[in-house]
């Protein structure tokens, strides 16, 4: 399997970080120029920098954002949705499931460790926008646009 190769993952999404997700992924838009300008392309990115992290990183944040907002109970109901994911990052969230189990004894399920990574990857866009996250769109376009990259301003000699 190559990194382009896709595989279709259910996660099972709380409203709130549902919610969360689809706002930090408008944020990272017009914010950085490097984030990718799909959602699935910003989740798996998400999941990989959680990948990334050791264990006690991952530990650390989960306990930090086990009271964040977007896990409080509303009155939607929680849904699994289906992201044609990399297999690279796929193969990389198992890599890092069975580090917190070895070295932490955290048993976390996919979609547990996709919405810890969320809700770290929206703090950091939230950082990048300054303010806090806009609300999130009712519906995700496939490509929206975003602001063009900047050139760099000509230097007069």
């Amino acid at each position: 399997m190559t990194s382009q190769t896709t595989i279709p993952v259910g996660i099972y999404w709380k409203p709130g970080v549902w919610d969360l997700a689809r706002s930090a992924y408008i944020a990272d838009l017009d914010t950085d120029v490097d984030s990718p300008g799909s959602f699935v392309g910003w989740l798996a990115q998400a999941l990989e920098f959680h990948a990334k992290r050791s264990p006690q990183q991952r530990a650390e944040l989960a306990a930090a954002g086990q009271n964040h907002p977007a896990l409080v109970s509303v009155t939607r109901k929680s849904s699994n949705r289906k992201h044609d994911l990399p297999a690279s990052t796929i193969e990389a969230v198992e890599d890092a499931l069975v580090a917190d189990r070895q070295e932490l004894g955290r048993m976390l399920a996919r979609s547990t460790f996709a919405q810890e990574a969320v809700i770290a990857a929206a703090e950091e866009a939230r950082r990048g926008l300054g303010r806090e996250l806009p609300p999130p769109p009712q519906k995700l376009s496939n490509r929206p646009p975003r602001l063009p990259r900047r050139q760099p301003a000509a230097r007069l000699i």
